[in-house]
This record gives C-alpha cells, sequence and structure tokens, in this order.
C-alpha cells in the first residue's frame, strides 16, 4: 500500500538521545531513567541488539543472572488548537482546515481515514499494582511476553502482559491474571510471590497497540503525510517520526491518491 520504514532503526536512534536530557530537564514529561533488564525467549544468541551502542551502560547478562526455564502543553503554548470531532475520510478533514498538508497518525483509526486494511490492533491487559517493591524495569521478548515497569510519575508498577492480535475485547479479562503473574514472578525469582490478586491489584488495564501487517508506514501521497502502524513503540520512534514527518510535509506533493 506504500512505502513501509519496516526494520529501520533510525527513527528510535534519533529518538533515544533526546530521553536523558528529557528526563532531567522536564520531570513532568513522563520520562525517567531506570535500569532496565531485557530478556529474549526465542532469539538468535547472535541476533543484533540494535540499540546497544545508543544507550548508557550496556551490558549482557552472564548465565548466572538470568531466570530459570508528548505533552499538550508543550503544543498549544506554541499555537496547536484542537478539535474533537469524528471523521469518516481524509476527504472530510480537508473540509476543516486551509492547511496545505494533512498528516494522518490516526492509529488504528487509519484503518478507515487511509482506507488500510493492514492495520491490526493488538490488544494488550497489564495489573497496576500499589507497591515500592521494584525500581528497575524488566521484559522478556517474544512468545512469553512478560514485563514489569515501575511507573514513572505516581509509583506503583505494571505487571504485564498479553499480546493478542485481532482481539478487540474493551474489558478485562480476569482469567489472565494469575498466569501474568506467575510469568512475573519467575522472571523477578517471586518479588511479588505473596501478591493478592484480589486485594492488591489496583486496576485492570486494557490497551490496544496499533500495528500495521507490513510494517510502520510513513510516506507522502499528494497533500497527505501518513504516518502509523507503530504498535507499541510509538513513544520510542516519536522523535524520530515526527523529524520524518516534517521533512516530508516540506517536500513538494505528489499528486496521487489517498
Amino acid at each position: 500500500m506504500g512505502k513501509s520504514m519496516g526494520t529501520s532503526r533510525s527513527a528510535p536512534r534519533r529518538r533515544i538521545p533526546q530521553s536523558p536530557n528529557l528526563a532531567e530537564s522536564d520531570p513532568t514529561s513522563g520520562v525517567r531513567e531506570i535500569k532496565i533488564t531485557e530478556f529474549y525467549d526465542d532469539r538468535a544468541e547472535d541476533a543484533e541488539i540494535w540499540y546497544q551502542s545508543e544507550v548508557r551502560n550496556f551490558r549482557q547478562l552472564n548465565q548466572s543472572q538470568l531466570p530459570p526455564g508528548m505533552t499538550l502543553g508543550y503544543v498549544s503554548k506554541n499555537g496547536v488548537s484542537f478539535t474533537c470531532k469524528t471523521l469518516s475520510s481524509m476527504e472530510e478533514l480537508a473540509l476543516l482546515t486551509d492547511a496545505n498538508t494533512l498528516v494522518n497518525a490516526s492509529g488504528l483509526g487509519a484503518k478507515i481515514l487511509a482506507s488500510d486494511e493492514t492495520i491490526l490492533g493488538i490488544r494488550g491487559q497489564t495489573m497496576f499494582v500499589k507497591t515500592d517493591k521494584l525500581d528497575e524495569a524488566m521484559i522478556i521478548q517474544g512468545s512469553q511476553y512478560t514485563y514489569v515497569i515501575p511507573r514513572a510519575s505516581d509509583g506503583g508498577v505494571i505487571l504485564g502482559g498479553v499480546t493478542q492480535p485481532g482481539d478487540s475485547r474493551v474489558h478485562p479479562d480476569l482469567s489472565l491474571r494469575s498466569d501474568i503473574l506467575t510469568r512475573v514472578n519467575s522472571t523477578i525469582n517471586g518479588t511479588f510471590s505473596t501478591l493478592d490478586l484480589n486485594r492488591d491489584v489496583v486496576k485492570d488495564i486494557v490497551g490496544f497497540r496499533p500495528s500495521r501487517i507490513g510494517g510502520i508506514r510513513v510516506e507522502r501521497v499528494g497533500n497527505v503525510v501518513h504516518a502509523y502502524g507503530f504498535s507499541g513503540l510509538g513513544y520510542l520512534f516519536a522523535f524520530g517520526a515526527a523529524k520524518k514527518v516534517r521533512d516530508l510535509i516540506l517536500q513538494t506533493p505528489v499528486l496521487a491518491k489517498l
């Protein structure tokens, strides 16, 4: 359907150097530097870890350390206005503005606005637990996607997760709680072994990652710049994608259908 950024790492590489500065200069940004331990359960040992030269204090664990088995205020201050409206096409959006270029960064909405049938919502579910037991994030990538992430602003920890492509259920599936907790405890040596699912879980959280079969789409078609399909990596890609969108806006448009 269009050009795909695919597995390109240029966008997140532009994002990573900004993060420490943002964490230090603006505590309200939601960005905080913490130690992250990331595991892979179905990855080749010689596979490239693309960000190893981009982050501070990167190192690989040894065998003994392995477990078993954008702020709205900124844009408002710079003169950006917001309108909440339901649209069914980019043509409808064009009628609402005198802008020469439109940006479609609508996530799951691109299925309708860009008539893109490759859009795929990936359901995720987590548990929020109020605790100070952990001050670092730990992640297992792959078929048993599991993570423990301290919240930067109000304390507590997010325990997850699940990856359910095409599942559109908006309400929490409480039957997943036990499985998530079991996987989390096997990852961090039973840190939450005394957690009572009925008493200690403050909130079950359901979200949908706006993915796209074939990868990210960032391209200009006529007077529309498309930027979507980032799945759960929107914040990671933010600065790089924004720069690419800006570059495309400044280009001479190529006449073509949306």
